[in-house]
This record gives C-alpha cells, sequence and structure tokens, in this order.
C-alpha cells in the first residue's frame, strides 16, 4: 500500500508535458529505495551486535533505529504535505471495472450506453496495461534469486579476501550499491546517448531489453558454475582417492567470490531497465482514477514470480542445468514482451494523449491547477 501511492503521488507532482522529469523522478525514488537498502544492510548488524541490557546482542537497538528513522520520515512527510499536489479519490475504480466487464461479456446493452464511453475506455487500457504485466512474473522470477540461488552459489566459491572472509549473504550488498551507481549513469549519459543516436526510449522498449540482459546474467551465472563443476572433476581427477563434490570441495580451491560480479552487474543493468521503467509505465499510461490500482498490480506480479520459481525449481536438482533453464524462460518472456507491447502500444500511446488533452481542459480553471502553477512558481 506505501509503495504503490508513494510513486504515484509522487508522480502526481509532476505536468502532463514532463515526461522525462517523471522518468527521472521514478529514477530517483529507486535510488532512495537501494540507498535505504545499503544502509540497513551495513548498519542493522552492527546495532545488533553491540552490548546492551546485560545481553551480548541489542535487538532493541538494531529495531529501535529504524522505527525512529520511520517516525522521522512521516514527521517529515506530513510537514511538507502542505507544498504537494493532491488529488483526491475518483470513485472505486475496481467496481467500475468489473461492471464494465460484466456488461461486455453477458450484458444486453452495451457499456458505453450504461457507464459512458469514458468508463469503457478506461477499462480497455487497464487490460492492455494487464497484459504488459503478463510476462513480468518470469522477469521478478529470475532476479529474486539473487537472494536464495545466487547466495547457495557464493556459500560454494572461495570469499577471502586477506584476513578478512566474505560471507555468502553479503554479495547482495552488491546489487543496491550498484544501483545507486548506475541509475544516475544511466539518466546523466546512456538514455541521452539513445536518443541522440535516434534509439527509442520508451518504456516498451527498456523493459524488453532489461528482460534480454537478465537472460544475459543468468548464462553468465551458468557459465561460472559450469568452470566451478570443472574444477571439481580436475580435483577428483587428480585424487581419485579423495572424491569430491561442487558442496564438499575446499573453498580455497574454488572461484573466488567476486566472480560472481559480472553477473551481478548485468542484474542490476536489467533491473534498472525493467523495474524502475514498469513503475513509470503503470503510472504514465494509467487512468487517472487507477494510478495506485496499477502501481498495486505490478508489485503482485512479483508475488506471482516467487510462484513460478517454486513450479520451475523441480524441473532439474543440477544448478546448471537451473540457470540455463533460466535463461532460456527468460528469452521467450523477452519475446512475449516483445510481441505484447508491439500489439498494444499503439492504444495505450492513443488513450495516453486523449487523457492528457482532456484533463488540460478539464484542469483549466480548477482550484488544483492553480495550486499546482502556484507550487511549481515557487
Amino acid at each position: 500500500a506505501v509503495v504503490s501511492t508513494q510513486s504515484t503521488g509522487g508522480g502526481d507532482q509532476f505536468r502532463a508535458t514532463e515526461g522525462i522529469q517523471l522518468q527521472r523522478f521514478f529514477s530517483m525514488f529507486y535510488f532512495s529505495i537501494n540507498a535505504g537498502s545499503v544502509i540497513s544492510t551495513a548498519l542493522t548488524p552492527e546495532l545488533r551486535g553491540m552490548k546492551c541490557l546485560g545481553e551480548e546482542t541489542c535487538y532493541p537497538l538494531a529495531f529501535g533505529v529504524p522505527a525512529l528513522f520511520m517516525v522521522i520520515a512521516t514527521a517529515a512527510f506530513l510537514i511538507a504535505s502542505r507544498w504537494y499536489v493532491k488529488i483526491p479519490p475518483l470513485g472505486n475504480p475496481i467496481i467500475d471495472v468489473a461492471k464494465v466487464t460484466w456488461t461486455n461479456l453477458f450484458g444486453k446493452e452495451s457499456p458505453e450506453k450504461l457507464y459512458g464511453e469514458k468508463k469503457v475506455e478506461e477499462t480497455k487500457q487497464i487490460y492492455r496495461i494487464l497484459a504488459v504485466f503478463i510476462p513480468f512474473p518470469l522477469f521478478w522470477a529470475l532476479f529474486d534469486q539473487q537472494s536464495s540461488r545466487w547466495v547457495m552459489q557464493a556459500d560454494r566459491m572461495n570469499g577471502k579476501v586477506g584476513s578478512f572472509e566474505i560471507k555468502p549473504d553479503q554479495m547482495q550488498v552488491i546489487n543496491p550499491a550498484f544501483v545507486m551507481c548506475l541509475i544516475p549513469c544511466f539518466e546523466i549519459f546512456v538514455y541521452p546517448l539513445m536518443r541522440k543516436i535516434g534509439l527509442s526510449t520508451s518504456p516498451a522498449f527498456r523493459i524488453v531489453v532489461g528482460m534480454f540482459v537478465a537472460a544475459l546474467a543468468f548464462i553468465v551465472c551458468g557459465f561460472v558454475e559450469l568452470a566451478m563443476e570443472q574444477r571439481v572433476s580436475a580435483w577428483n581427477d587428480a585424487h581419485p582417492n579423495d572424491v569430491r563434490t561442487l558442496s564438499s570441495m575446499d573453498k580455497e580451491n574454488q572461484l573466488h567470490v567476486f566472480t560472481m560480479i559480472p553477473q551481478i552487474f548485468l542484474i542490476t543493468c536489467a533491473e534498472i531497465l525493467c523495474s524502475i521503467t514498469v513503475l513509470e509505465f503503470a503510472y504514465a499510461y494509467a487512468p487517472p482514477s487507477m494510478k495506485s490500482v496499477c502501481q498495486s498490480m505490478m508489485l503482485l506480479t512479483s508475488s506471482f514470480g516467487n510462484l513460478v520459481v517454486v513450479i520451475f525449481t523441480k524441473v532439474s536438482k543440477r544448478d546448471l542445468y537451473q540457470y540455463f533453464m533460466w535463461a532460456g524462460i527468460q528469452i521467450f518472456a523477452s519475446l512475449l514482451m516483445y510481441l505484447i507491447c508491439r500489439r498494444v502500444q499503439a492504444p495505450l500511446e492513443e488513450f495516453k494523449k486523449k487523457n492528457l488533452v482532456g484533463d488540460a481542459v478539464e484542469m483549466t480553471n480548477t482550484d488544483e491547477t492553480q495550486k499546482r502553477s502556484k507550487a511549481y512558481e515557487e
């Protein structure tokens, strides 16, 4: 609820003509989420390890400091709320969509006659957006394996860096750190360069490219796993009386954990191209009364992604096959996304343009427009 309304409320602060600024807002919104992730991942274990209340660990401090930060953030939000553009709720969009859909399928009269052409067009737009969301669970199925299968891969690798040893789950810090570094790079260099050489920076194009990059990340991951298995085979050939498996192999004789950095870099690029872009997409193309609903539906695809992992994990117990299988699944998802976007992109854009023109006419003399103009002038 918080994430969907945060992103929608932030998007409401921009004018309809400020598409590039809206894109940058969602990038910085995602940047702030990952900045919080890096800080909490680094700070919370240190706070937990301190002694307090006669105990060797201090969980009250580890939970209390984040709670205090949340109180400060809420207070800052409330203090600044008087300057925000606030668009009031516009009815119950879910019920409206259900009514239009039911009438279209089973009603004797046309939905346009009962509910008006605007409601029908908004319902059609919702279904177009949902169609774009269809392949997204497959993207999340790959992305979320950073915290599961990739951690298990790191657990079989050499984590020694001098006298310090990197724990497998600590490799997860690299992803949000990469996000914080790469978001400015994409906004300042990559996207302007794409526009300069004539490449599209539309949400659909970025999402499709991001899915291909996610597949490439798992291909790289598969070759890393293959190299690890080859080291085990070489050991067994040289030591026939001391046969090892991938799990029992001495970590000192395995690849270093930093070998995973290229695949983490690629999955981070895919995250920026897909995860940030779909936030922008769900806001920019949704009907005004359904922007938060579309954001919520987008977040729901992550849950379906976890379900996909549970189903496909049973296909093979060998991680090597799993990695290449997921890469193939993601390539399929990329092609499916391309075909869906090719089909719905034109009507999505047409609805968006009509909606922008209609909103501009409707809001010309409203108090909300005057507040918005005053805020920009200040």
